[in-house]
């Protein structure tokens, strides 16, 4: 069973970086490092969002941060279910590529949308603002 859930997290994995480096979509995001266990994309070549399994044997949350590109700082933005199945919570299929990104699309969408509005209005943008998102 814990084999079956790793695969499926692999799974997920390549799911995502597919959708992401295929879409034809300006994420504004770039592949930073690929480890067994997590994803790490750099956003606005400012930010990394980190995509990783929550810590623990045979755990099925896949949570999402997001951290300045030193790393002085990661928060926690969202979280979702990864079931035997392959399905992320409950109804996206870990196969689908397309499926995937619109899914962590929306995760993230609050993020993107902090930094446009801060863009918009000529504001500094801090994590806590981000992390607002969570």
């Amino acid at each position: 069973r814990h084999r079956r859930y790793q695969d499926q997290w692999r799974q997920y994995c390549n799911s995502l970086v597919q959708g992401i480096t295929l879409s034809k979509a300006r994420l504004h995001h770039a592949m930073s490092c690929a480890p067994d266990k997590e994803l790490c994309f750099v956003l606005f070549e400012h930010f990394q969002v980190y995509v990783a399994l929550a810590e623990g044997f045979n755990n099925h949350t896949i949570e999402y941060y997001v951290e300045t590109r030193n790393g002085d700082d990661k928060r926690l933005i969202a979280q979702a279910t990864l079931a035997s199945d392959g399905t992320v919570d409950g109804r996206i299929s870990n196969r689908s590529r397309e499926q995937v990104l619109e899914h962590y699309l929306a995760i993230i969408a609050s993020v993107y949308d902090r930094l446009y509005d801060a863009m918009e209005h000529d504001q500094p943008v801090d994590l806590s603002h981000l992390a607002l998102a969570h």
